[in-house]
């Protein structure tokens, strides 16, 4: 194990109606991550009882995700986040592995 590695998890909740959205967008974000640097795994699940989606991405360092994520932020920053979900997204930045 690398302990040097970044995790990042996001969960989003879509409105009713907007989980295809979320997910193709999801999709074309992740195609696009994987051509950065430094990129270890990206991907989302869905968890349909509690109705929302949970993306992580893992990286070889938090320097590389910094990175990457400013150039993404730029390429999708047209994104209707706020149209789709029924609530803001949880982030999770920053974690520290503890085990």
């Amino acid at each position: 194990m690398n302990s040097a590695r970044y995790l990042t998890i996001r969960i989003l909740y879509p409105k009713s109606g907007h989980t295809d959205d979320i997910l193709s967008t999801i999709n074309k974000v992740s195609v696009a991550a994987r051509k950065f640097e430094g990129l270890v795994e990206i991907g989302a699940w869905s968890d349909k009882e509690k109705e929302h989606i949970v993306n992580i991405s893992l990286w070889e360092s938090k320097e590389w995700a910094m990175k990457a994520t400013r150039e993404m932020h730029a390429m999708f920053a047209d994104i209707p986040w706020i149209e789709w979900e029924r609530k803001p997204a949880e982030n999770f930045l920053d974690l520290v592995r503890v085990v």
